[in-house]
């Protein structure tokens, strides 16, 4: 059975996962005129690049070198430099297409908009949906009295597939659907952060040698994260790397931002 104080909080990530973006869309609307061009770009990056070539680059490189999950030292660097260099190469690419299109809106606004798409689909796909399907399945297990009544109505196909999940489901703390909820909201920050870095950097207010920066601060902020899938790292404390990292790499972009005269309205 799964406790209602999980159900509880796996709502409350749901709610966070897809509320989160909406309502920074919306603000960001209001009162910076973003343009859903720019929140559809990043949608669309994310997918591809993130959602679609990324991921084949790791069954490759999983499928070729098989200890390579399973050795720390290759294994988080790997994991971090490639989340830095896909999303942040994508990122580049889709500020390339706006700017070629001669669409796209003033810097900052088309930055923030390109951010919240881009993070705020990771936060719905990545966490969101998962909550969703979590919600489902913890319901039926409880309606049915328990995971033994439950396996017995899942054709024999499934049902050990089904029963890793029912075993993950009730081993998970209430607190880490929270975290992951948390961990959302941090990611968005991140991710609008990057992408004002980006944007100036392709626009030509700074150097372009900054989305490499760029990539090493995405790295160096997924670093956590890594390490906590190796086993390294306690889940509270890489969730207080990556808001360091965030509170870090955002100081840095104000500072570079306001640094070369960067105005909301495009102007230098």
């Amino acid at each position: 059975m799964v406790s209602d104080a999980s159900l509880a909080c796996m709502v409350v990530a749901a709610v966070i996962s897809f509320g989160a973006p909406v309502v920074a869309l919306v603000v960001a609307r209001r009162r910076l005129h973003v343009q859903f061009r720019a929140v559809l770009v990043g949608v669309l990056v994310f997918v591809v690049f993130a959602g679609f070539l990324e991921q084949l680059v790791h069954a490759l490189a999983f499928s070729a070198f098989p200890g390579l999950r399973f050795t720390p030292v290759a294994f988080v660097p790997y994991a971090a430099l490639a989340a830095g260099v896909f999303e942040e190469l994508g990122r580049s690419c889709g500020f390339m297409l706006l700017l070629r299109s001669g669409k796209a809106d003033h810097d900052l606004p088309c930055a923030i908009g390109y951010g919240i798409g881009h993070g705020g689909i990771e936060a719905m796909l990545i966490v969101g949906l998962s909550m969703v399907s979590n919600i489902a399945l913890a319901l039926a297990l409880n309606s049915v009295g328990g995971a033994d009544a439950l396996l017995a109505t899942v054709p024999d196909a499934s049902r050990v597939l089904v029963a890793q999940q029912i075993d993950a489901l009730i081993g998970i703390a209430p607190t880490v659907y929270l975290i992951a909820g948390f961990e959302r909201i941090v990611s968005m920050a991140l991710h609008v952060a990057l992408s004002v870095l980006v944007w100036m950097a392709v626009s030509g207010r700074i150097g372009k040698a900054w989305i490499f920066g760029a990539v090493l601060l995405h790295a160096l902020a997924d670093g956590g994260a890594a390490l906590y899938q190796q086993g390294m790292m306690l889940l509270p404390v890489s969730e207080l790397w990556a808001l360091i990292a965030t509170v870090a790499t955002a100081l840095l972009v104000i500072r570079l931002y306001a640094g070369h005269g960067c105005h909301s309205d495009g102007t230098a």
